[in-house]
């Protein structure tokens, strides 16, 4: 768009390469037969390239479409980085008092028509004529003033050249005060983005920390399930000013067991993580009834009993209709531990470096370290790797954190 006017456009299917899930062709009406013979994304790359080149990335709820071509771009070896506009956020400062601002809701209150609902081109083209709208009811130019506060906070960002070749690099960054105190403290997949998306914002906490930031320290560690582990360590131990206490966790709900005996577990409950510490630790309800499902079919546990009335209804709502004969009441709190991760053996996943890995250490159900080695050249010798291993304390988290990532596949047992 430019001035309001569409000037140009592109629309096409795409093979995925993979079956469609069966949920996404209900909500899109897009088979498998439709994008067989579709171009594959690498044959597309260099016309989006080009289309989007010197352009405003435009999304309604930007986080995810941008994410997707990153993705997508990242696996071809080239770095997409666009200028980017939100209209949400910009939907909720011309219309303050929606009760929310979906796309669905948004067009149904504009009476806008969307002639082909979650397809890309009718999103594309409802999302174009909602931007119209909200550029010509702009009468204050919020636009202009996004766009000088983004080139002013460049300016500003004293960290832009540290953080200048840190695309994409998985690793936790520290910002200091003129004392020497951490004022802050992040995870991130992106380190350059996140570091500068502070010097970006300009509501009143992210202008306080940009006038107090004096130094950027970077840690690269390449790997997300360690650099979650030390995140949450490293944060709960400073308590920096800046960061959020509610957001200092990625799990953030958890298993709790009742016990009949000391070691015995007779039935669990599922609780937020507010304030106590609960034996087991996921990111949300539908990976933790998954879990819970499996233990149950393995061990021959009657979910009508296991689970409790509340938990019993989310328990069914999150996962699937497997049936089973129950035999057992209860099992020992060690047995639910086992199905975590292997209890013995070398995990293995994503290192700082294209071909180096990075190795978690596990002996008798506990984590005892992680450390770094080249597969091809250093070969697997367990001795070695325990000896220059950094150790980490291990506790519930940590071994949820090392569970959501083996559970997801980005950590892999080694033979």
């Amino acid at each position: 768009m430019e001035d309001g006017e569409i000037v140009d456009q592109f629309v096409s299917l795409v093979n995925p390469q993979m079956a469609i899930d069966p949920y996404v062709t209900k909500l899109t009406g897009i088979t498998n037969k439709m994008v067989r013979t579709a171009p594959k994304f690498y044959e597309l790359a260099k016309r989006l390239v080009k289309i989007t080149e010197g352009t405003t990335f435009v999304a309604h709820n930007i986080g995810f479409d941008y994410r997707v071509f990153q993705q997508e771009f990242e696996q071809l070896g080239f770095d997409y980085h666009r200028a980017t506009l939100d209209t949400i956020p910009y939907c909720e400062r011309i219309f303050p008092d929606w009760e929310n601002y979906g796309l669905k809701t948004v067009a149904k209150k504009l009476g806008l028509v969307n002639s082909a609902r979650h397809r890309a081109e009718g999103d594309a083209r409802l999302t174009a004529d909602l931007l119209r709208i909200l550029l010509q009811k702009d009468r204050d130019s919020y636009l202009d003033k996004v766009f000088v506060s983004k080139s002013a906070s460049e300016q500003r960002n004293p960290f832009k050249e540290q953080v200048k070749n840190l695309q994409n690099k998985v690793g936790i960054y520290y910002i200091y005060d003129e004392a020497g105190e951490p004022i802050y403290i992040g995870s991130s997949k992106d380190l350059q983005n996140s570091v500068n998306r502070h010097f970006v914002a300009d509501n009143k906490l992210a202008l306080a920390l940009q006038a107090d930031a004096h130094r950027l320290e970077v840690e690269h560690i390449g790997n997300e399930a360690i650099a979650q582990i030390q995140y949450k360590r490293t944060v709960d131990a400073q308590r920096p000013m800046y960061n959020n206490t509610k957001k200092r966790s990625f799990l953030n709900f958890g298993l709790f067991t009742e016990p009949k005996k000391s070691a015995m577990v007779e039935y669990v409950r599922v609780y937020p993580i507010r304030h106590k510490a609960p034996q087991f630790y996921f990111e949300g309800p539908k990976a933790l009834y998954e879990f819970l499902q499996r233990v149950m079919m393995n061990e021959a546990l009657d979910p009508f009993t296991f689970l409790l009335d509340k938990d019993r209804e989310h328990y069914f709502k999150h996962t699937k209709n497997l049936q089973w004969k129950a035999k057992s009441k209860e099992l020992p709190l060690s047995r639910l531990r086992e199905y975590l991760f292997p209890q013995e053996g070398t995990l293995i996943g994503p290192g700082r470096k294209d071909n180096e890995k990075c190795a978690i250490l596990i002996e008798g159900g506990r984590i005892l370290g992680y450390t770094y080695f080249y597969l091809a050249t250093d070969g697997v010798n367990r001795a070695q790797l325990k000896k220059r291993m950094v150790d980490i304390e291990h506790d519930a988290y940590c071994a949820g954190i090392i569970h959501h990532f083996y559970s997801k596949g980005y950590l892999k047992l080694l033979e």
